[in-house]
């Protein structure tokens, strides 16, 4: 009707009359609906115009005013939001129980994990705050597998099978684990290790798996850091009074909740399908109804690591300063350098530990014997022994810094002052006009003085053969400058000896 209407009525809106009578259409709002039927769902995946139910009594009135003038009809979506929003969103999540194997119910729990891992990173910065809640019945008699207190607190059985398999008394007992869970997190100032404690148990502890008990239960609570011995003494003795139950009953009378499961946000029910991505803006709605008042996750659909999510990872408690863009959400991690204690949770690393750094220094790194490896926050470094080389991290090698493997500093800045010293003897002899004999005296001296310093040079060579393949360019340049110098000088000499003559 509504797809009809919106293609070939042109509708912008389409209002339905809702026949208050019919108690199975009331029962179906009051609850989350997810229907089976492919029809179904891609049916409504078309529709992409407002719908509102209008009650049976007010049809009246509408049809009315829309015979006898234009009727205009002002839909106010914002009035609808009948919680009040703030700084903190508490949302509780009532279960018929915490675990299932029916197709509708897992195609749930599969949904509200996604729901959960997006809420995470909120709960953590302690602005929002899930908190779980079971269905309980009554059975006096003939019910001692699926109760504990003699029929006070009950479950269904989760397979439908009397005779084999888990009873609903190992699903109360589940139930009631999970609320003690929540309660001692809760205590500690650790809400969201709830959420952890439910996406862990739904992996390793699922009710279709032989691990559906408490041992498994206290595995995955010592994974996530609650204090197990904190859970035993909530839950106690299962048979005695347990007042989380008790108030959870009570609780499912008060709101008059009809079906599970149920998402309440700040007392606003929310009505719709189980789809995660309605659950989750619905839960972000309750920050406020302007869009610019919802965190920053909300606001992105938790997949973009720009400037504002950065900050959001950077001001985590466990150091997980580094946020990382995965596809459809983001999480944040470790900063390069820096590991911790993971635990794959819905097919994401979540971090449930402080990050620590990395000792790269324990790892294959420096492993050269002519280096040593030093630690640092983040990062690491590889020193050279020796004084007079220098680290290269792309050949992963110690260099020598020396600009010459075969000369001295001392050698040649022997042989640069002494040219100096002789081109200002030269060019004095020259301008005084010197007679021939002193000339040649001079050239045969320089040219005496090249043929020592070879020889110097030469013996260099043969004490440093050993030296780096690095340092032969910088020898190459200092010889060839060398040779050019002196070449220019012995052809200066032999000019203005010639001249003279």
């Amino acid at each position: 009707m509504v797809l009809q209407a919106q293609e070939y009525g042109h509708a912008d809106a389409v209002m339905l009359i809702g026949e208050w009578n019919n108690e199975s259409w009331k029962k179906n709002l009051q609850t989350l609906y997810h229907s089976e039927s492919v029809e179904d769902v891609q049916t409504s995946q078309k529709i992409n115009v407002p719908v509102v139910i209008v009650p049976f009594y007010d049809q009246n009135q509408l049809i009315l005013k829309s015979t006898t003038s234009q009727l205009v009809v002002d839909l106010d979506f914002e009035k609808s939001q009948n919680y009040t929003s703030g700084d903190l969103v508490t949302v509780d999540i009532y279960w018929k129980q915490f675990g299932c194997t029916s197709h509708k119910c897992m195609q749930d729990d599969e949904e509200f994990r996604k729901v959960l891992h997006e809420v995470l990173p909120l709960s953590r910065s302690g602005e929002v705050t899930i908190e779980p809640h079971y269905w309980v019945y009554y059975c006096s008699e003939n019910c001692e597998q699926h109760c504990l207190s003699d029929g006070k607190y009950c479950s269904q059985d989760p397979e439908s099978d009397h005779l084999s398999g888990y009873t609903g008394r190992d699903v109360i007992v589940q139930n009631l684990i999970s609320l003690c869970v929540f309660d001692v997190a809760n205590k500690t100032g650790r809400p969201w290790q709830w959420i952890m404690y439910w996406l862990e148990h739904k992996d390793r502890c699922a009710l279709d798996s032989a691990n559906f008990h408490s041992n498994c239960s206290g595995s995955v609570l010592r994974g996530i850091g609650v204090d197990v011995e904190d859970v035993k003494a909530c839950v106690s003795d299962v048979d005695g009074n347990h007042p989380l139950l008790d108030r959870d009953r009570e609780n499912i009378k008060t709101n008059n909740l009809v079906f599970s499961p149920e998402v309440v946000a700040n007392d606003a029910v929310y009505r719709g399908s189980v789809r995660w991505d309605d659950i989750f803006n619905f839960i972000c709605a309750a920050f406020g109804f302007t869009f610019s008042d919802r965190p920053a996750v909300c606001r992105h659909g938790g997949n973009v690591c720009d400037e504002e999510m950065s900050d959001f990872c950077a001001a985590m408690e466990n150091g997980a300063s580094k946020c990382e863009a995965v596809q459809g959400s983001f999480q944040c991690v470790c900063p390069d350098g820096y590991t911790a204690d993971v635990e794959v949770i819905g097919g994401k690393e979540v971090i449930v530990g402080q990050c620590q750094d990395i000792d790269e220094c324990d790892r294959s790194v420096c492993t050269g014997h002519d280096m040593t490896c030093k630690n640092f926050p983040g990062t690491y470094d590889c020193v050279c022994n020796d004084d007079n080389a220098e680290y290269v991290h792309e050949l992963e090698a110690c260099i020598t810094r020396s600009r010459s493997p075969s000369l001295s500093m001392a050698e040649i800045c022997g042989i640069v002052v002494g040219t100096f010293i002789g081109l200002c003897a030269l060019t004095l002899v020259i301008m005084m006009g010197w007679r021939r004999s002193l000339l040649i005296a001079l050239s045969d001296f320089f040219i005496q003085r090249q043929k020592d310093m070879e020889g110097e040079y030469e013996s260099a060579v043969l004490r440093e053969k050993d030296m780096a393949d690095s340092g032969s360019a910088v020898r190459e340049i200092v010889q060839e400058a060398f040779d050019t110098e002196l070449n220019q000088l012995e052809a200066s000499s032999k000019k203005e000896i010639a001249t003279n003559v």
